[in-house]
């Protein structure tokens, strides 16, 4: 039944059929360095390429007409057709011939394009869908295990990505360890310093200006320049015994991580300053009414309504110190880091892609647990 034209999935789907119709799809390569050949998607797919062509047909049949469940359907065909993609590129580099001793596939502008759209398309309407969180819960659990047993028994082996990840395999866990500590490690140091400075700001009015000021001028201070401030007086500190035991210096972890943590005090300590701003006035004067000493009201009143509010600062710094912790990879500091700037260098994007995927899966992981758990926090506080 015709009904209101749906303009952001025609812009999606005439945004996903010009990736697979116009850009190459894949890159086939006799080897790491030598350049090879670029192919569109029914040029490498072949016949299976008509499948993708579908999926995209649907949606823009979707996106004209109005029918019932439609948010069900559109996640359905988006689900399938992201399925089909990933299943479908190493079928394809095993049909080619062979171009050279150490041939290798590598992902094109068109593949990019793709994936791009369909993964706006089912954050777009995967969440308006009527399917119960256990579901979907399932379904991304189901996907990733499903995508880790095709890894473990070398269905992917083809790809240059793959073979990037085989030479590297030591590192990369190395690597992806380091970053881990860093960013869980400079989000608590950040929580630790930014929640009483927040609650100082609330607390004592006079003080909310010299707080937050420079915590925000901190935060508009580039990256590398910011290395470049702690080279003097971290490598001064690095001089003493302690600090030399435990590897701080200009270069490597401490410039990584003491950046990273300053990056985080303004995220939450404003959402600490609103949260507890946000606390209804009333409660706390019938708190106090009752006897209840300052500390009491702090205790039981205060911090656990503010908390929702807090814990959406720590969420926000989290998703921005696990992008921001790949700059460690510029002072030696490791991390995924490593392997992005490693491959601007050698002009590799299989190997900037190893450093960039698993970035890409944490942060929509981390970011959709938290929330999650935000909502429950939500929950509990205020019903």
């Amino acid at each position: 039944m015709a009904g209101k034209k749906d303009k952001v999935l025609i812009l999606l789907t005439a945004l996903g059929m010009a990736g697979f119709f116009l850009l190459p799809l894949v890159e086939v390569k006799p080897n790491r360095i030598v350049s090879g050949e670029k192919l569109l998607a029914l040029e490498y797919l072949g016949a299976f390429g008509a499948l993708i062509i579908v999926g995209w047909a649907i949606f823009m049949a979707l996106s004209l007409y109005g029918i019932k469940r439609k948010n069900e359907l559109i996640s359905m065909v988006g689900i399938v057709m992201a399925a089909g993609i990933i299943f479908l590129i190493p079928t394809g580099a095993r049909d080619i011939l062979e171009v050279g001793a150490n041939p290798r596939v590598s992902f094109s502008s068109g593949l990019y394009i793709q994936i791009l759209s369909l993964y706006i398309i089912l954050s777009t309407y995967l969440p308006r869908a009527g399917w119960s969180r256990r579901l979907k819960a399932a379904m991304g659990i189901g996907a990733i295990l499903i995508m880790g047993s095709l890894v473990s028994i070398g269905y992917f082996d083809d790809l240059s990505l793959i073979k990037e990840y085989g030479v590297r395999k030591g590192q990369f866990y190395n690597n992806l360890y380091i970053h881990g500590v860093l960013t869980f490690g400079s989000v608590l140091a950040g929580a630790l310093m930014a929640i009483p400075l927040g609650y100082l700001a609330y607390s004592r009015k006079k003080l909310e200006g010299r707080i937050m000021v420079p915590l925000s001028i901190i935060e508009t201070i580039p990256s590398l320049s910011l290395f470049g401030i702690l080279l003097v007086p971290l490598s001064g500190l690095g001089q003493l015994p302690f600090f030399r035991a435990i590897g701080v210096s200009g270069i490597g972890w401490a410039p990584a991580f003491v950046a990273l943590t300053l990056y985080t005090l303004l995220p939450i300590g404003r959402n600490t300053l609103t949260g507890f701003h946000s606390i209804d006035k009333n409660v706390v004067e019938a708190a106090r009414g009752m006897g209840m000493s300052r500390w009491q009201i702090l205790k039981k009143i205060e911090i656990p309504l503010a908390f929702p509010v807090i814990f959406t600062g720590i969420r926000i710094a989290f998703i921005q110190t696990i992008g921001g912790a790949v700059l460690a990879g510029l002072v030696g500091g490791g991390g995924m880091g490593s392997f992005v700037f490693l491959g601007l260098a050698e002009a590799s994007p299989d190997l900037i892609l190893l450093g960039v995927i698993p970035i890409v899966f944490f942060t929509v992981v981390l970011d959709y647990s938290l929330k999650e758990f935000e909502k429950y926090v939500r929950r509990v506080v205020y019903d």
